[in-house]
């Protein structure tokens, strides 16, 4: 019975923990990020963060731009800055909004601070629901 019981506890506790596999980003990372994604009602599919060098007319010449595409294409969200971000981790709130400019996707940008990110998280209902740790430099 001691045994039974013992087993039953250990399949319980694999069952809590996620396993992500390490070909597939989106997969949470940890259980508190597994369980905000299930608070979130927006999921994300891809999220890239890239430097622009390149000026352009009315933008600076270092620009930093996110870009994320949600799971669902009709989702309407926006995306804002937290006063959570720290000079190394950027925090980007994802909220349900009644329209958005492009349906399904997301996008942030901001002059780049020095020193640069060195994270971006996307925070959504107050906890992580996926982070990226590159930030990519375009010429």
């Amino acid at each position: 019975m001691r045994i039974l019981l013992s087993s039953i506890v250990i399949l319980a506790a694999a069952c809590a923990t996620p396993v992500a596999p390490v070909d597939d980003p989106m997969k949470p990372k940890t259980t508190g990020q597994a369980l905000a994604q299930l608070a979130c009602p927006h999921r994300i599919a891809e999220a890239n963060a890239w430097v622009n060098h390149m000026p352009g007319p009315g933008r600076s010449a270092r620009e930093l731009h996110v870009d994320v595409r949600l799971v669902e294409a009709t989702d309407t969200a926006v995306i804002l800055k937290s006063s959570a971000s720290t000079g190394d981790t950027l925090v980007l709130e994802i909220r349900t909004a009644p329209a958005a400019p492009v349906a399904g996707r997301v996008a942030y940008r901001e002059p780049v601070p020095d020193p640069l990110y060195k994270k971006i998280s996307f925070f959504c209902r107050g906890g992580e629901i996926h982070s990226i740790d590159r930030i990519e430099k375009v010429y």
